[in-house]
């Protein structure tokens, strides 16, 4: 497969990526096309740059920066994810959850940026490691928040669960510094969608939430700044025996 550009869409199996910015509504279209979306579910970058807060403490397999992810205030932050959600707002079905990922720095400003959109900002759920991270924090953190919401009417299959979630952290791994365990991710998807269902993940990183998308027969709408993760997922999924194939465009077919 020759160079990933910015704008490329690429058919995985059931699945869509889309290498490009999502707070771009043209991507966002470009991606979601006519479908609807069930479930946000999304690590968004934490701004609070992860991969520099490391440096000298402990080194991750990849240095590579995670866009959109440098230091900014609260109401910077509040607004990137305005952006980042707003153009995805008339895409969802009336039912629908939201499972965003954050760190206590920004969890203030990711519900007001929420809220800002119309998003009933429910809870938070917690996600237990089975070890501290490294950072220049007294007290080292061994969890991450999960922000829950919807817009309008909220769609949850599963009677109970717990908002304390205990599951180990993947060690440094070398597709993403902040990869999230694939049994975690199984679990939000199969609390709140069906069989068939589509999942919008707008900062796919390694593509994680898409694989656990085909483990669990749903379908994965993935949006990813940053071409050489994009090359991560498609390499992830053709080790799954899943086809890929590159969308073309119509206006660049009929230049052609």
């Amino acid at each position: 497969m020759t160079k990933i550009n910015y704008g490329d869409k690429f058919q995985i199996g059931v699945h869509i990526l889309v290498c490009g910015d999502a707070l771009d509504p043209k991507i966002v279209k470009k991606a979601i096309g006519e479908n609807k979306i069930n479930a946000f579910i999304s690590d968004i970058p934490y701004g609070i740059d992860y991969t520099a807060s490391k440096k000298n403490f402990s080194k991750v397999k990849v240095d590579k920066d995670i866009l959109n992810d440098g230091f900014v205030s609260e109401k910077q932050y509040a607004q990137f994810v305005e952006n980042l959600i707003t153009p995805v707002i008339s895409y969802l079905t009336r039912k629908n959850t939201f499972y965003i990922f954050n760190s206590d720095k920004q969890i203030f400003a990711l519900r007001e940026g929420m809220e800002k959109c119309g998003i009933h900002f429910s809870q938070l759920l917690i996600w237990i490691k089975n070890h501290a991270v490294i950072g220049r924090k007294d007290y080292l953190p061994m969890h991450e928040l999960i922000a829950v919401g919807w817009f309008g009417v909220h769609e949850f299959k599963k009677s109970q669960d717990k908002s304390v979630l205990f599951c180990p952290k993947p060690n440094k791994s070398s597709l993403h510094p902040t990869q999230k365990p694939l049994s975690l991710m199984r679990r939000l998807i199969l609390n709140s969608t069906s069989i068939g269902d589509f999942i919008y993940e707008p900062c796919a990183g390694s593509g994680s939430t898409g694989i656990a998308c085909e483990q669990t027969k749903r379908r994965c709408i993935m949006i990813e700044l940053d071409p050489e993760y994009c090359w991560t997922i498609i390499e992830r999924f053709e080790k799954l025996g899943v086809k890929v194939m590159r969308v073309i465009d119509k206006e660049k077919k009929d230049d052609k």
